[in-house]
Protein backbone atom coordinates (compact mmCIF):
# COMPACT_ATOMS: atom_id res chain seq x y z
CA UNK A 1 0.00 0.00 0.00
CA UNK A 2 1.19 3.39 -1.00
CA UNK A 3 -0.55 6.85 0.28
CA UNK A 4 -0.62 9.76 -1.55
CA UNK A 5 -1.51 13.28 0.18
CA UNK A 6 -2.50 16.15 -0.76
CA UNK A 7 -3.20 19.56 0.83
CA UNK A 8 -5.88 21.56 -0.46
CA UNK A 9 -7.50 25.12 -0.30
CA UNK A 10 -9.60 26.43 -2.71
CA UNK A 11 -8.95 24.34 -5.76
CA UNK A 12 -12.27 24.17 -7.53
CA UNK A 13 -10.19 24.75 -10.66
CA UNK A 14 -7.71 22.49 -10.34
CA UNK A 15 -8.61 19.64 -8.41
CA UNK A 16 -10.32 17.40 -10.85
CA UNK A 17 -7.08 17.00 -13.19
CA UNK A 18 -5.14 16.18 -10.06
CA UNK A 19 -7.17 13.49 -9.17
CA UNK A 20 -8.15 12.42 -12.23
CA UNK A 21 -4.21 11.83 -13.18
CA UNK A 22 -3.75 9.93 -9.91
CA UNK A 23 -6.43 7.65 -10.49
CA UNK A 24 -4.94 6.97 -13.85
CA UNK A 25 -1.09 6.18 -12.92
CA UNK A 26 0.26 2.84 -14.37
CA UNK A 27 1.05 1.19 -10.92
CA UNK A 28 -1.15 -1.56 -10.76
CA UNK A 29 -0.72 -2.27 -6.69
CA UNK A 30 -3.00 -0.99 -4.38
CA UNK A 31 -2.73 2.79 -3.26
CA UNK A 32 -5.24 5.05 -1.41
CA UNK A 33 -5.12 9.14 -2.46
CA UNK A 34 -6.08 11.39 1.19
CA UNK A 35 -7.19 15.17 0.37
CA UNK A 36 -6.98 17.34 3.31
CA UNK A 37 -9.10 20.49 2.61
CA UNK A 38 -10.19 23.64 3.68
CA UNK A 39 -11.96 25.12 1.18
CA UNK A 40 -14.79 27.50 0.79
CA UNK A 41 -15.66 26.80 -2.83
CA UNK A 42 -16.96 23.61 -4.75
CA UNK A 43 -14.19 21.90 -4.17
CA UNK A 44 -15.98 19.21 -1.19
CA UNK A 45 -18.51 18.92 -3.51
CA UNK A 46 -16.85 18.31 -6.77
CA UNK A 47 -14.75 15.33 -4.75
CA UNK A 48 -17.07 13.79 -2.94
CA UNK A 49 -19.35 13.43 -6.00
CA UNK A 50 -16.48 12.53 -8.36
CA UNK A 51 -13.98 11.33 -6.56
CA UNK A 52 -15.89 8.91 -3.87
CA UNK A 53 -12.73 6.60 -3.96
CA UNK A 54 -10.78 9.24 -2.26
CA UNK A 55 -10.40 9.34 1.22
CA UNK A 56 -11.62 13.02 2.45
CA UNK A 57 -11.35 15.30 4.95
CA UNK A 58 -12.44 18.83 5.54
CA UNK A 59 -11.69 21.54 7.69
CA UNK A 60 -14.36 23.92 8.58
CA UNK A 61 -11.66 26.85 8.81
CA UNK A 62 -8.63 28.07 6.22
CA UNK A 63 -6.00 25.68 6.96
CA UNK A 64 -1.99 25.78 6.44
CA UNK A 65 -0.70 22.91 4.22
CA UNK A 66 1.65 22.14 7.12
CA UNK A 67 -1.03 21.09 9.08
CA UNK A 68 -3.28 19.79 6.17
CA UNK A 69 -0.10 17.09 5.73
CA UNK A 70 0.09 15.96 9.05
CA UNK A 71 -3.41 15.00 9.80
CA UNK A 72 -2.84 12.90 5.88
CA UNK A 73 -0.34 11.25 7.64
CA UNK A 74 -1.93 10.10 10.46
CA UNK A 75 -4.86 9.28 8.36
CA UNK A 76 -2.47 7.19 5.93
CA UNK A 77 -1.93 3.43 5.94
CA UNK A 78 0.34 3.11 3.20
CA UNK A 79 4.46 2.96 3.33
CA UNK A 80 6.45 5.22 1.73
CA UNK A 81 4.09 8.58 1.88
CA UNK A 82 3.43 10.61 -1.51
CA UNK A 83 3.07 14.25 -1.26
CA UNK A 84 1.58 16.47 -4.26
CA UNK A 85 0.07 19.76 -4.25
CA UNK A 86 -3.69 20.53 -5.40
CA UNK A 87 -2.37 22.41 -8.48
CA UNK A 88 0.28 19.77 -9.69
CA UNK A 89 -0.17 17.12 -12.71
CA UNK A 90 1.18 13.60 -11.82
CA UNK A 91 3.19 11.73 -14.63
CA UNK A 92 1.38 8.75 -15.67
CA UNK A 93 4.14 6.81 -13.96
CA UNK A 94 4.51 8.94 -11.16
CA UNK A 95 3.54 6.72 -8.15
CA UNK A 96 5.07 3.74 -10.14
CA UNK A 97 8.84 5.68 -10.43
CA UNK A 98 8.24 6.99 -6.67
CA UNK A 99 7.79 3.28 -5.66
CA UNK A 100 10.56 1.75 -7.77
CA UNK A 101 13.05 4.11 -6.32
CA UNK A 102 11.89 3.51 -2.64
CA UNK A 103 12.45 -0.26 -3.57
CA UNK A 104 15.95 0.05 -4.76
CA UNK A 105 17.09 2.76 -2.65
CA UNK A 106 18.28 3.62 0.85
CA UNK A 107 16.70 7.03 0.96
CA UNK A 108 14.25 8.44 3.63
CA UNK A 109 13.34 11.00 0.93
CA UNK A 110 12.99 10.90 -2.85
CA UNK A 111 11.19 13.31 -5.44
CA UNK A 112 11.71 14.98 -8.56
CA UNK A 113 11.45 17.61 -11.30
CA UNK A 114 8.98 19.93 -11.67
CA UNK A 115 7.58 21.09 -15.05
CA UNK A 116 5.37 24.02 -16.15
CA UNK A 117 1.63 22.86 -16.43
CA UNK A 118 0.34 25.76 -17.95
CA UNK A 119 -0.90 26.93 -21.04
CA UNK A 120 2.64 26.98 -23.42
CA UNK A 121 1.61 30.69 -24.44
CA UNK A 122 1.58 32.21 -21.07
CA UNK A 123 4.09 34.16 -20.24
CA UNK A 124 3.22 35.19 -16.77
CA UNK A 125 3.38 31.61 -15.89
CA UNK A 126 6.79 30.90 -17.89
CA UNK A 127 7.70 33.25 -15.65
CA UNK A 128 6.73 31.90 -12.30
CA UNK A 129 8.46 28.75 -13.32
CA UNK A 130 11.26 30.77 -13.75
CA UNK A 131 10.98 32.19 -10.39
CA UNK A 132 10.29 29.13 -8.21
CA UNK A 133 10.93 25.94 -9.78
CA UNK A 134 15.26 26.58 -11.54
CA UNK A 135 16.64 24.29 -9.16
CA UNK A 136 14.37 20.96 -10.33
CA UNK A 137 14.29 21.09 -13.57
CA UNK A 138 14.11 17.36 -15.66
CA UNK A 139 17.61 17.95 -17.03
CA UNK A 140 19.02 18.04 -13.92
CA UNK A 141 21.33 14.78 -13.29
CA UNK A 142 19.61 12.10 -10.81
CA UNK A 143 21.53 12.89 -7.45
CA UNK A 144 21.58 13.95 -3.59
CA UNK A 145 20.01 17.45 -3.35
CA UNK A 146 19.42 19.09 -0.08
CA UNK A 147 15.58 19.97 -0.72
CA UNK A 148 12.46 19.37 -3.08
CA UNK A 149 9.54 20.94 -2.46
CA UNK A 150 6.33 19.06 -1.42
CA UNK A 151 4.52 19.64 -4.65
CA UNK A 152 6.70 16.35 -6.14
CA UNK A 153 8.46 14.64 -3.01
CA UNK A 154 7.68 11.36 -0.60
CA UNK A 155 9.02 9.79 2.64
CA UNK A 156 9.41 6.59 3.99
CA UNK A 157 6.79 6.21 6.77
CA UNK A 158 9.47 5.50 9.63
CA UNK A 159 10.72 9.06 8.95
CA UNK A 160 7.86 10.66 10.61
CA UNK A 161 8.28 8.84 13.68
CA UNK A 162 12.06 10.07 14.14
CA UNK A 163 11.47 13.58 13.33
CA UNK A 164 8.51 16.35 14.27
CA UNK A 165 6.18 16.99 11.41
CA UNK A 166 5.82 19.93 9.14
CA UNK A 167 5.47 23.35 12.02
CA UNK A 168 2.61 25.48 10.60
CA UNK A 169 4.62 28.07 12.06
CA UNK A 170 6.59 28.35 9.19
CA UNK A 171 4.39 28.71 6.21
CA UNK A 172 4.37 28.27 3.35
CA UNK A 173 8.22 27.32 3.55
CA UNK A 174 7.22 24.59 6.09
CA UNK A 175 8.64 22.04 3.68
CA UNK A 176 11.93 23.94 3.03
CA UNK A 177 12.40 23.45 7.42
CA UNK A 178 11.12 19.79 7.29
CA UNK A 179 13.77 18.96 5.31
CA UNK A 180 16.30 20.56 6.95
CA UNK A 181 15.73 18.93 9.48
CA UNK A 182 15.47 15.61 7.64
CA UNK A 183 18.98 16.20 6.98
CA UNK A 184 20.50 17.30 10.08
CA UNK A 185 19.32 14.19 11.44
CA UNK A 186 21.46 12.11 9.01
CA UNK A 187 20.03 11.54 6.40
CA UNK A 188 19.68 11.73 2.50
CA UNK A 189 17.04 13.34 -0.22
CA UNK A 190 17.81 12.14 -3.79
CA UNK A 191 16.53 14.01 -6.82
CA UNK A 192 15.25 11.76 -9.79
CA UNK A 193 14.32 13.91 -12.71
CA UNK A 194 12.22 10.65 -14.30
CA UNK A 195 9.63 11.48 -11.41
CA UNK A 196 7.78 14.47 -12.68
CA UNK A 197 4.54 16.45 -12.27
CA UNK A 198 3.38 19.57 -13.95
CA UNK A 199 2.94 22.86 -11.50
CA UNK A 200 0.01 25.21 -12.82
CA UNK A 201 1.20 28.72 -12.10
CA UNK A 202 -0.20 32.01 -11.59
CA UNK A 203 -1.40 33.77 -15.08
CA UNK A 204 -1.77 37.15 -14.21
CA UNK A 205 0.30 40.20 -13.66
CA UNK A 206 -0.52 41.26 -10.31
CA UNK A 207 -1.12 37.65 -8.72
CA UNK A 208 2.49 37.17 -9.76
CA UNK A 209 4.21 40.23 -8.54
CA UNK A 210 2.01 40.06 -5.30
CA UNK A 211 3.32 36.23 -4.94
CA UNK A 212 7.11 37.34 -5.44
CA UNK A 213 6.21 40.29 -2.90
CA UNK A 214 5.21 37.29 -0.84
CA UNK A 215 8.24 34.99 -1.36
CA UNK A 216 10.35 38.12 -0.73
CA UNK A 217 9.15 37.98 2.95
CA UNK A 218 9.36 34.58 3.21
CA UNK A 219 12.52 33.91 2.01
CA UNK A 220 14.45 36.34 4.38
CA UNK A 221 12.31 34.84 7.01
CA UNK A 222 13.46 31.73 6.82
CA UNK A 223 16.73 32.56 6.35
CA UNK A 224 16.89 34.25 9.61
CA UNK A 225 16.10 31.00 10.97
CA UNK A 226 17.85 28.67 8.93
CA UNK A 227 21.72 29.07 8.51
CA UNK A 228 21.77 28.29 4.44
CA UNK A 229 23.36 30.89 1.72
CA UNK A 230 21.79 34.46 2.30
CA UNK A 231 21.34 33.74 5.75
CA UNK A 232 23.97 36.76 6.62
CA UNK A 233 21.98 39.03 4.87
CA UNK A 234 18.55 38.34 6.17
CA UNK A 235 19.75 38.21 9.42
CA UNK A 236 21.50 41.91 9.32
CA UNK A 237 19.08 44.25 7.95
CA UNK A 238 21.29 46.86 7.11
CA UNK A 239 23.04 44.98 5.07
CA UNK A 240 20.23 43.68 3.41
CA UNK A 241 19.73 47.05 2.60
CA UNK A 242 22.76 47.55 1.29
CA UNK A 243 23.22 45.14 -0.98
CA UNK A 244 19.63 46.37 -2.55
CA UNK A 245 21.10 47.02 -6.12
CA UNK A 246 22.84 43.34 -6.77
CA UNK A 247 19.96 41.89 -5.04
CA UNK A 248 17.68 41.22 -7.64
CA UNK A 249 20.48 41.32 -10.53
CA UNK A 250 21.94 37.87 -8.88
CA UNK A 251 18.87 36.32 -8.28
CA UNK A 252 18.34 37.50 -12.29
CA UNK A 253 22.21 36.42 -13.58
CA UNK A 254 22.05 32.78 -11.56
CA UNK A 255 18.45 31.76 -13.19
CA UNK A 256 19.71 32.79 -16.49
CA UNK A 257 22.68 30.72 -16.18
CA UNK A 258 20.93 27.81 -15.27
CA UNK A 259 18.07 27.92 -18.32
CA UNK A 260 20.85 28.68 -20.59
CA UNK A 261 22.76 25.31 -19.66
CA UNK A 262 19.57 23.50 -18.95
CA UNK A 263 16.57 24.82 -20.81
CA UNK A 264 18.23 27.62 -23.65
CA UNK A 265 14.70 26.71 -25.80
CA UNK A 266 12.43 28.08 -22.60
CA UNK A 267 14.24 31.23 -22.68
CA UNK A 268 14.31 31.47 -26.44
CA UNK A 269 10.25 30.90 -26.88
CA UNK A 270 9.53 33.16 -24.03
CA UNK A 271 11.40 36.46 -24.39
CA UNK A 272 8.81 38.28 -22.73
CA UNK A 273 8.18 36.01 -19.82
CA UNK A 274 12.04 36.45 -19.34
CA UNK A 275 11.23 40.48 -18.49
CA UNK A 276 8.40 40.08 -16.70
CA UNK A 277 10.81 37.37 -14.46
CA UNK A 278 12.61 40.34 -14.26
CA UNK A 279 10.48 42.85 -13.28
CA UNK A 280 9.04 40.38 -10.20
CA UNK A 281 12.37 40.18 -8.75
CA UNK A 282 11.86 44.03 -7.69
CA UNK A 283 8.48 43.07 -5.18
CA UNK A 284 11.00 39.80 -4.04
CA UNK A 285 13.56 42.24 -3.13
CA UNK A 286 11.32 44.70 -1.76
CA UNK A 287 9.88 41.58 0.42
CA UNK A 288 13.12 40.48 1.46
CA UNK A 289 14.30 43.59 2.96
CA UNK A 290 10.98 43.83 4.99
CA UNK A 291 11.20 40.45 6.04
CA UNK A 292 14.86 41.44 6.94
CA UNK A 293 13.35 44.17 8.76
CA UNK A 294 10.40 41.85 10.33
CA UNK A 295 10.50 41.23 13.90
CA UNK A 296 11.47 37.38 14.92
CA UNK A 297 8.33 35.41 15.75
Amino acid sequence: MISVIIPSYNSESTIIPVLTALNNQTYRDAYEIILVDSSDDRTPQLVTEQFPEVRFHHFDVKTDPGTARNLGVQMSKGNPILFIDSDCIAARDWIERMAEAHQKGKYMAIGGAVLNGNDPNNQVAWAGYMAEFREYLPEYPKGIVPHIPTCNISYKRKLFDKIEPFHPRYYPQEDLEFNYRLRQSGYEILFDPKIKIRHNHRTKLKAFYGHQHRVGQITSRMLKILPLEGSMLARNRWLSVLSLPALPLVKFARTMFIFVKKQPRTLLRNPIAVIIFFTGLFPWMVGFVQGAFAKPE
